[in-house]
């Protein structure tokens, strides 16, 4: 199976850095997400599924407002997740670049006593160029470029959620795991992480950011 990958790019302040992350996340995040299963019997397969609140969020370092699932614990999951990328990415000093991706995954049965195998199914990777303007009107001009930009990779975002392109099948009760995060006690999205990196970051660096990923999972 062949790993879909999308990239975005934009140019942001400091203080916007988290506010940018978490809309074109939490707008992700939003078409891969539904209710919680909930089987009637277990042996049968058949199940109901719950609905998925939603709710708007207005931006405070500029003027924009997304819509996310109605979770707090999705919300404070995703904030843990950045906080690394976001504190590492504007304390480099100069003009600074990264890129944070969004994975989703499935947990495939491997043979014999091997663990499962995780498989990616589709990666949003994300680039951030830091910028502060040194006058008004590069705060202007960044602004203006700022409200165009973002609700262009939101709507292209929602582009390629309706296209018709493989998803993990619904699974059996037992394999609910190896498809959904369950975590969550009120919604159900596919099993996610993210991971970062930073435009010249040392190799040890990488290192130990590599093995917090993989142990992520």
């Amino acid at each position: 199976m062949n790993t879909r990958s999308h990239v975005l790019e934009l140019t942001v302040t400091p203080v916007q850095v988290e506010e940018v992350i978490k809309a074109l996340f939490h707008t992700i995040l939003l078409h891969r997400t539904t209710g919680k299963y909930s089987y009637a019997n277990p042996s049968s397969g058949t199940f109901s599924v719950g609905t998925v609140g939603v709710e708007d969020v207005d931006c405070t370092s500029f003027d924009f407002t997304y819509v996310r699932c109605a979770s707090e614990e999705l919300d404070e999951w995703l904030g843990d997740k950045i906080k690394g990328f976001t504190s590492s990415l504007c304390q480099q000093g100069g003009t600074n670049s990264g890129k944070i991706s969004l994975e989703f995954f499935e947990r495939k049965k491997a043979r014999w006593l091997l663990p499962p195998e995780v498989v990616n199914w589709e990666v949003w990777h994300l680039h951030l160029v830091i910028i502060e303007p040194s006058s008004d009107q590069g705060w202007h001009n960044h602004t203006m470029q700022l409200a165009n930009s973002l609700p262009e990779s939101i709507l292209y975002i929602c582009e390629v959620m309706n296209r018709p392109e493989y998803m993990p099948q619904n699974p059996t009760y037992e394999n609910l795991p190896n498809i959904y995060d369950t975590r969550f006690t009120t919604i159900q999205p596919y099993l996610h992480n993210v991971t970062y990196e930073l435009t010249g970051e040392s190799m040890a660096g990488a290192v130990r950011k590599l093995f917090r990923n993989t142990f992520a999972y």
